[in-house]
């Protein structure tokens, strides 16, 4: 008995798996191009020009600069901003340091602020390990109490001990802004960061 020709071809496997494969492949495709996208981005809002430096920090948080004190580098993307000012070159330890940093709902994410300047500092060779946790202290801040933690921190390869003040404030429009004031052990004291505060609008 002879069995019916069929002309149509025949079925082709695997349909359903060359559809899941370009899936995969466009959203694998489009994850790169938002990674280079942002990449790009992060690169353009790096700053190393002194005046931006000092005009970014200056969005961030109105103050009177100190003598001295010169714009180092500056970051901005996706709401997250910070500005780096350090007195002398900005590339050797035992400098004074005054970096700023603000970010969305900054209020609920302090930890998150935290390790942020602490990787923004290290990405700008002033890793410092904290060899002295001192109490806290009180300042002034337009007529406000505002809470600094002390520490004293010695930068890696070098000897002399800094003191690191860290506070949180806010900015003339309301937003928090997480500083750090840091300087040579002799130089830097409560008197030096109050000082500095006094000037803040």
């Amino acid at each position: 008995m002879d069995q019916p020709v069929s002309n149509q071809p025949p079925k082709k496997s695997g349909g359903a798996l060359k559809w899941v494969l370009l899936g995969c492949g466009g959203i694998l495709l489009l994850g790169a191009a938002f990674i280079g996208v942002m990449g790009y981005l992060a690169y353009k809002s790096v700053s190393t020009d002194p005046a931006k430096v000092e005009a970014a920090a200056q969005e961030i948080l109105t103050f009177e600069k100190p003598a001295g004190f010169r714009g180092v580098a500056s970051f901005s993307i996706a709401g997250f901003r910070t500005a780096t000012l350090t007195m002398g070159t900005g590339d050797q330890p035992g400098g004074s340091a005054i970096i700023l940093m603000t970010m969305p709902g900054g209020k609920a994410n302090q930890e998150q602020m935290r390790a942020k300047m602490k990787e923004n500092m290290e990405k700008q060779g002033r890793s410092e390990e904290v060899v002295e946790k001192r109490k806290s202290e009180t300042f002034k801040v337009r007529g406000k109490d505002v809470e600094g933690s002390v520490d004293v921190t010695v930068h890696k390869g070098a000897d002399e001990r800094m003191l690191q003040y860290t506070l949180m404030v806010d900015n003339a429009a309301g937003n928090p802004v997480f500083l750090l004031l840091s300087g040579p052990e002799k130089a830097t004291d409560h008197a030096w960061v109050q000082k500095f505060l006094d000037t803040v609008k």
